[in-house]
């Protein structure tokens, strides 16, 4: 009997144990959740999970590395947020040079855009709708490669 309430309050003791002493295995899944938010764009979230993280026993090198990796993904939040203001005006002014049968001027704005952020589907087909106007308005090519 006695052997019985031994186990039983090693038991609660391990218990307590492992709800007062998170494993690094815990820390790791809150430094990758909190990285995951940051990629996310969800900044707020994000450093609410590093406020929380820094309440465990997370070491200041693993702290260290996680807003590192929370700075990096906001950088990569802010150009993408800065590319999509870019592409709504750029998009926006190609429309407009399109109607006017302006297609060169199009072509131009369009690869100035590219050259900056590059290069993805919106922008080819936005491409191939300048390079169809050009060949259906074939005035607007001066090479006369068109005709």
């Amino acid at each position: 009997m006695r052997l019985r309430w031994w186990a039983l309050a090693l038991g609660v003791l391990w218990l307590v144990w492992l709800v007062a002493n998170p494993s690094k295995a815990l820390i790791e899944r809150r430094m990758d959740k909190a990285v995951a938010l940051a990629k996310e764009c969800k900044a707020r979230e994000a450093q609410d999970e590093l406020i929380a993280l820094r309440e465990t026993r997370a070491t200041a090198e693993q702290l260290t590395q996680v807003q590192r990796r929370l700075n990096d993904a906001a950088k990569a939040c802010t150009r993408a947020e800065q590319r999509r203001e870019a592409w709504f005006e750029t998009r926006g002014a190609i429309q407009k040079l399109i109607k006017a049968d302006a297609y060169d001027k199009a072509r131009a704005r369009l690869a100035v855009f590219t050259r900056r952020w590059g290069e993805d589907a919106e922008t080819r087909a936005l491409r191939q709708r300048i390079d169809e106007g050009r060949r259906e308005h074939p005035l607007a090519d001066p090479s006369g490669s068109g005709q």
